[in-house]
């Protein structure tokens, strides 16, 4: 009885052996529809430097067999060998295996879901799933499974920005219009508008030193602009009278400067003669300034009286305690005449001509200004190299030689000429702002947003180049919020473009000023919405523009499609 039983168990164990041996088989033989991936992006795309290999997996109805195990491994195969993501594992319903348990009585859906860094030669890589099944606890008599391919590459749209940063050029501080005034004052006796040279504060040096001056500005040559007769009385009297008062002492002050020009025989400019009325503002600054002990006290009793009348007999009150009040009264009871002149230029014409012929001759704002005056960007180097030569302990020469050399596409030189220009004015926010540049063109981005975000914190605007380096980083909306008043330029409609905004993308490439990037961007608008015709004619005009496309477009996955075709073979062979 015994025996019977240990054989019947045996041939229990064997056929339940075969059984599951006939299940694993037939697993394998029907793995292709068995079970099915779906890639989220197919090729691939680099976002930020990350490469998401997102697929979905799906487990047919009852393909799974209850006591199988498969684990699949997504495997990203490229030029430089091949990056194995993270493995998962699916298990039959009557296994105590740690994964995504599969019923199989109905479709089971599971994820493999990967981000990896992006290396160069992922370009032109393939993601491949790579399967092993075994009966649970046989995992060393697995069986391979065929490796299928899900995705093809790694689109680059994304970081293929335009080196167009803006650089930062330290002002000239050239002031084409500079005016000179000239200032002078006529006094007056109390409640008197008559011309008294005798007056004593008429009398004092400093007084006539000021008239002798005025008369010598005027008798220069310089073109004059303007002159400015200023009257006022001081602000003990009645407001009325006050203003009257000061409108007869600016008709003193226009006869005086009138007459000056006549016996001097210079042409009178534009002459504008206002009368202020009192000057309360005046005494109360005049009186601040004093060594009055009780100047507060004064100050509190005139501030506290709101009717004009008050206030003035306040003030006229004051002046019968403290006679110091009485003399800060006095000088205010004047005509100010001043007259405005243009100070001596050199003509645009003369600047321009010394900064290549002889820029020693120019003072350092007058050479940097000369740098504006011309669009050619090698005579602007060659000026700002000459300022270089000629003030060579100013960072200006430098910074701006260099942010000529970035706009001409030469960082090497313009990263030298920085350095430079930082040992001499260290953390100045024009050179932080071109040595950002500098970073983000050799792709150090950290660094690059520290020295932007430095030279923002000293006014210089950095909104766009943050805007440069958001796009790398994936961030596109906050790109476009950067972005913001800027219109018609690539890095612009890139951004829309990955932000989702494929229509706004299309309306500003088409305003963008034409180079080979904006005819590349909308090429691959084209080929994302199979539009042939305008994917290879704008290919072609991009490659026109820059032949060094040809070998770009050839790997870019954007053109899959298109791989094939004899029309863009010819276009990038």
């Amino acid at each position: 009885m015994k025996n019977i039983n240990f054989k019947l168990l045996a041939v229990i164990i064997i056929t339940a052996g075969l059984f599951a041996s006939c299940g694993l088989n037939r697993m394998v033989r029907n793995y292709d529809e068995g079970i099915r991936y779906t890639p989220e992006t197919n090729p691939l795309e680099n976002h930020g430097g990350q490469v998401a290999a997102n697929v979905e997996g799906a487990v047919s109805e009852g393909y799974f067999h209850r006591r199988a195990v498969v684990e699949i491994t997504p495997v990203l195969k490229h030029a430089g060998g091949e990056t194995e993501l993270e493995t998962v594992t699916l298990r039959g319903s009557r296994t105590t295996t740690t994964g995504t348990m599969v019923n199989r009585d109905r479709r089971t859906t599971f994820n493999l879901n990967n981000v990896v860094a992006y290396e160069p030669d992922m370009l032109a890589s393939e993601l491949y799933m790579r399967a092993r099944i075994y009966r649970e606890g046989r995992a060393d008599n697995a069986t391979e499974l065929p490796e299928r391919k899900v995705a093809d590459g790694v689109i680059m749209t994304s970081q293929r920005v335009k080196k167009d940063h803006l650089v930062s050029l330290a002002p000239h501080e050239y002031e084409e219009e500079v005016i000179i005034s000239q200032p002078a004052n006529i006094y007056f006796a109390y409640m008197r508008h008559n011309l008294n040279w005798r007056l004593a504060l008429n009398q004092r040096d400093e007084a006539q030193q000021a008239i002798e001056d005025l008369t010598e500005f005027i008798q220069r040559g310089w073109e004059l602009k303007a002159v400015d007769v200023n009257a006022w009385a001081s602000p003990e009297g009645e407001v009325a009278f006050n203003m009257e008062l000061s409108e007869n002492r600016a008709e003193t002050g226009e006869t005086y400067i009138t007459r000056l020009f006549s016996d001097k025989e210079v042409e009178m400019p534009e002459l504008r003669v206002t009368a202020k009325g009192e000057d309360f503002d005046g005494f109360m600054t005049k009186l601040d300034a004093s060594d009055l002990p009780d100047k507060q006290a004064i100050a509190n009793v005139v501030n506290s009286q709101i009717a004009p009348a008050e206030r003035e007999r306040r003030i006229k009150d004051m002046t019968l305690i403290y006679e110091e009040v009485e003399k800060i009264l006095e000088p205010l009871r004047r005509a100010e005449i001043i007259v405005h002149a243009f100070e001596p230029k050199r003509t645009r014409e003369e600047i321009s001509r010394l900064a290549t012929s002889n820029p020693r001759e120019l003072d350092e704002k007058e050479l940097l200004f000369a740098a504006t005056l011309t669009d050619n960007m090698q005579t602007k180097l060659r000026i700002y190299r000459s300022a270089q030569e000629v003030f060579p302990n100013s960072y200006k020469g430098y910074n701006n030689a260099a942010a000529i050399l970035l706009e001409m596409g030469e960082a090497e030189q313009a990263a030298q000429y920085l350095e430079r220009a930082n040992q001499l004015a260290p953390g100045n926010g024009h050179v932080q702002n071109n040595l950002g540049v500098v970073a983000a063109w050799e792709y150090d981005d950290e660094n690059a947003v520290s020295l932007f975000q430095a030279a923002g914190a000293q006014g210089v605007d950095i909104s766009y180049n943050m805007g440069v380096i958001q796009i790398r980083d994936g961030e596109y909306q906050q790109a476009l919020s950067s972005f913001t008043g800027v219109t018609c330029k690539f890095n612009l409609a890139l951004a829309q473009l990955m932000a989702g905004n494929e229509s706004q993308a299309v309306n500003t490439l088409n305003c963008a000023p034409e180079c080979a990037q904006v005819a590349y961007l909308k090429a691959v608008i084209a080929a994302r919405n199979n539009d042939a015709t305008a994917l290879y004619s704008n290919l072609r005009r991009s490659i026109e523009l820059n032949s060094a496309i040809k070998e770009i477009a050839r790997e870019d996955r954007e053109f899959i499609q298109f791989f094939g075709q004899s029309e863009f073979q010819d276009i990038v062979l």
